[in-house]
């Protein structure tokens, strides 16, 4: 697939189906759905919707059952799990709604990790991470560890980690759930500028009214369908 025709994120009929003592559950139900590079979009409903499910298939984190999903022209439910890991290091950010920062390592270096595994060197990743706390408005928090900052600053160091790589794509779940009203709104006036400045791309999870009011496209779910 050549990549200056194609979006940026294809999904192909995906269905992702999970066992449970009670019998199959249907979590996404033949989902196709298009994002262009550069959007700030969102997948909406209501819990158990699908949202989560469909999101950690788009980033690799868990396989389909069936359907395809194309990342920057590179098919990625055709990788295998070294691949997927390669992948997702390289060309895709996580945000996620727990933080899920490294307690012991200060806020710099929660956002230098990626850049380490990516054998980056250790001026260009502590060059990188200060600019992009700087960019969140973290400024001078840069030796801080997580327990020292909010739940809204921690949130903020999770998408500087997210974007240390400069990846294609930005995946965030629920970002916003455990921040209140000022730190959701400063969260999402710095991606929204981050997603202007930097070009990438947004794909958030959430039935969080004030994440949608931002989103440039929406694709709502209802019991693992997208219907609209």
């Amino acid at each position: 697939m050549s990549t200056s025709t194609q979006p940026l994120l294809r999904v192909d009929r995906v269905v992702k189906t999970y066992e449970s003592t009670a019998g199959p559950v249907h979590a996404v139900q033949g989902v196709s759905l298009e994002l262009e590079r550069g959007a700030f979009a969102a997948l909406v409903g209501p819990s158990g919707c699908g949202k989560t499910t469909l999101l950690n298939a788009i980033g690799g984190l868990d396989r389909v059952t069936s359907g395809r999903i194309w990342i920057d022209g590179t098919e990625i439910t055709a990788l295998n799990d070294r691949e997927t890991i390669e992948f997702r290091l390289r060309r895709i950010g996580f945000v996620f709604q727990a933080y899920n920062l490294v307690p012991v390592l200060n806020a710099w270096e929660n956002i230098a990790f990626v850049m380490e595994l990516q054998g980056v060197g250790v001026r260009d990743r502590r060059d990188r991470a200060f600019e992009l706390l700087a960019a969140v408005g973290l400024a001078g928090k840069e030796q801080q560890r997580p327990a020292q900052l909010s739940g809204g600053q921690q949130q903020r160091v999770a998408v500087a980690r997210a974007l240390a790589s400069r990846p294609s794509l930005v995946l965030a779940d629920e970002p916003t759930a455990n921040l209140d009203s000022k730190s959701t709104e400063t969260l999402l006036d710095i991606m929204h500028e981050l997603n202007r400045q930097e070009g990438t791309t947004f794909l958030f999870s959430t039935h969080d009214q004030r994440v949608i009011d931002r989103a440039q496209s929406i694709f709502p779910l209802d019991d693992g369908r997208l219907v609209g």
